[in-house]
């Protein structure tokens, strides 16, 4: 039993070995496969051959290799996965192939604080806009914020989206979607999306930090996703910076999102703006004066810097990537005045080797949703990662 178990795990590597190569070289011949994979053509023709009928895989033409003798190519076929990230203000998602090209993609707002009924419809809509007149869809991830019990199903808190406070996921969104989907919590799935699509394709570990609405980060070790031993590691947002300070949303006093959240500076923008604003995704560059845009950034940097210096002392990481809408409005001028307050709040060495980047993706949560379905055809859990 035990030799049985071992050959059909080996088998389902090798096969996402070789569909990951297709999807690093689009048109590729079988015997480029077995160079790159290094398995031997016989494995390889029974590979494809069981892709092809799977309507994974398709041949596309022939091409003349170095030696003259033409290779028949192969690509995927024409599928596609969605991606969908349920958040505070809106819920927006992305459609891509299986080389992880970007479709389409379409966003609905809603008011703060919305009801879990309008969550899910507008959660209805999204899909359905993407997956119109579609039947090659492959699966659908979706990601939301809070503390997310994945195996047993349930959203225990989520301080952004509290209707959804004690909801079975599973059963929810199944009255919305109608294909196999995946969930996961958002700070872990924008990790994931910067993994594939981002900085962290060429990193096997880092930390990526979210700053929106709430604070969050995912940790990307070895390639894979880790969480820890209660499974919520990440949780940058509720770490105290200032014991017995402001209270937060969660409860307790001090957390590093009650100062550094979209929530906690929007009023200090708003003290300089004519017309205030609801959402910081609405500001426009130059509409604050440069000194107080400048004292808001580096106060934020200060904060944040003291929740990240936590973070360098204890993994000593070598790549934090920064994203989420506050990273938007203050770009790379924010990485200076960061670096500044994280290296004053940590041990030299456990910084001196840790590079910070700003992320470079658009729509970098629904891209982490939507690579649940992909890891679902190209990984293989606990034994093989891209």
């Amino acid at each position: 039993m035990e030799n049985l178990k071992n050959h059909s795990l080996i088998k389902r590597i090798n096969r996402s070995k070789i569909l990951n190569t297709i999807r690093q070289n689009p048109l590729v011949a079988r015997s480029q496969i077995a160079g790159k994979t290094e398995l031997d053509k016989k494995s390889i023709t029974n590979f494809v051959t069981e892709l092809l009928a799977d309507g994974l895989v398709e041949e596309a033409g022939r091409r003349e290799g170095s030696s003259g003798r033409p290779f028949t190519m192969l690509r995927f076929c024409e599928q596609y996965v969605v991606g969908i990230y349920i958040g505070p203000y809106f819920t927006r998602g992305v459609l891509l192939d299986l080389y992880g090209t970007i479709v389409s993609s379409y966003e609905e707002e809603y008011p703060m604080l919305p009801s879990r009924e309008t969550i899910l419809k507008t959660l209805e809509n999204v899909y359905l806009r993407l997956t119109f007149g579609n039947n090659a869809i492959y699966g659908v991830g979706i990601c939301l914020p809070g503390i997310i019990d994945l195996d047993g199903e349930i959203v225990i808190e989520s301080v952004n989206l509290p209707s959804l406070n004690g909801m079975n996921f599973r059963k929810a969104f199944a009255g919305a979607i109608r294909h196999p989907f995946f969930v996961e919590e958002e700070s872990a799935a924008i990790a994931l999306g910067e993994k594939w699509f981002g900085v962290g394709r060429h990193y096997d570990d880092f930390i990526c930090v979210e700053l929106s609405g709430g604070i969050g980060s995912g940790i990307i070790y070895q390639r894979r996703l880790f969480k820890g031993a209660g499974k919520y590691a990440g949780e940058l947002g509720h770490v105290v910076v200032h014991p017995d300070g402001k209270q937060c949303r969660c409860g307790n006093h001090g957390c590093l999102e009650a100062y550094a959240s979209e929530t906690a500076i929007l009023p200090e923008f708003n003290k300089f703006l004519k017309k205030p604003l609801n959402r910081l995704a609405y500001y426009e560059p130059g509409t604050l004066p440069e000194a107080e845009f400048n004292r808001i950034r580096d106060h934020l940097a200060e904060e944040v810097g003291r929740g990240l210096a936590a973070v360098v002392n204890i993994l000593c990481p070598r790549v934090i990537i920064l994203t989420g809408t506050i990273t938007d409005i203050f770009g790379e001028s924010l990485i200076g005045p960061l670096k500044k307050n994280v290296e004053q709040s940590c041990l030299q060495g456990c910084f001196e080797n840790t590079n910070i980047y700003i992320s470079k993706l658009e729509l970098l949560d629904a891209l982490g949703a939507a690579t649940l379905p992909l890891a679902d055809i190209f990984e293989v859990p606990d034994y093989y990662y891209v």
